[in-house]
């Protein structure tokens, strides 16, 4: 009997111990979690506190040459040239950057880094869109020969006049339809649509290129007049095309390079209609 009372308390004695090291394990545990979390939470505050408190400063200048994020830019201010890194940085653009960009960098207040760290970057002027006419996405809601009607999303109508424009559908117009309209001019004013392509034909080819449907005026071994159907002049240049062919009276069309506002139009070929 006594060596019953014994194991049994023997036992117990054990089964107590058993529960204290549970219980202190799990205490340790959890105390070692709340210390990673506490630790987790001032490193992440003194980050925020940190980068709060950089200084910093700009500049102004025209993007020489890209490398990736990496962007050579020379300064206006004194004429140097210093490589930034873009990789971090808020980048504000239309397109995509190009040589000769005009930008603004914000980076690190006196930072000695190289490629310097951007923080902030905008495009003044893009290369890209100075050699592009405008362009206007909506849904078709209206078309004729003349003129066409865009609804854009925000509820905003305009027609434009397509008597001129290079149109790129697989099915033509089609009201009800996403069409995008390069175009000059105002859009509140019957603008000029020298280009539409609609929603069937976004991903073709044709859709890359740029072109202009006018009638001759004069033509010489080199340059070209077109007359648009409100009675502007366009003139068309070239040293691979000979354009003496074509007579006053023509209607043709003309792939060209570069805006339909440019003083001189670079063409690349030449059809009659």
């Amino acid at each position: 009997m006594k060596k019953t009372w014994l194991v049994m308390a023997v036992l117990t004695m054990a089964l107590g111990a058993t529960a204290c090291s549970s219980n202190n394990s799990g205490t340790a545990t959890t105390t070692a979690e709340s210390t990673e979390a506490a630790t987790e939470a001032t490193e992440s505050a003194e980050e925020t506190e940190a980068e709060e408190d950089v200084e910093e400063e700009s500049m102004t200048g025209v993007v020489t040459a890209i490398n990736g994020d990496i962007l050579t830019v020379l300064s206006d201010d004194d004429d140097s040239e210093k490589d930034y890194d873009l990789s971090k940085a808020e980048v504000v653009r239309e397109f995509p950057f190009a040589e000769g960009d005009l930008v603004e960098i914000t980076f690190p207040y006196e930072t000695t880094e190289d490629p310097v760290p951007a923080i902030y970057v905008e495009v003044l002027e893009s290369v890209i869109a100075l050699s592009s006419d405008p362009t206007a996405t909506g849904t078709v809601t209206a078309a004729d020969d003349a003129t066409l009607t865009l609804e854009l999303e925000d509820g905003e109508s305009y027609t434009v006049n397509i008597a001129n424009a290079y149109i790129v559908a697989t099915d033509g117009i089609t009201t009800d339809k996403e069409a995008t309209v390069t175009y000059i001019g105002d859009l509140d004013d019957e603008a000029m649509a020298v280009k539409v392509v609609m929603e069937d034909s976004y991903d073709t080819e044709a859709a890359e290129r740029n072109a202009f449907v006018g009638k001759v005026v004069q033509s010489e071994e080199n340059n070209i007049v077109l007359e648009s159907a409100n009675e502007d002049f366009y003139t068309f240049v070239s040293d691979d095309l000979d354009f003496t062919e074509y007579s006053a009276g023509d209607t043709v069309r003309i792939f060209y390079i570069g805006t339909i506002t440019d003083k001189e139009i670079e063409a690349e070929e030449i059809e009659k209609k």
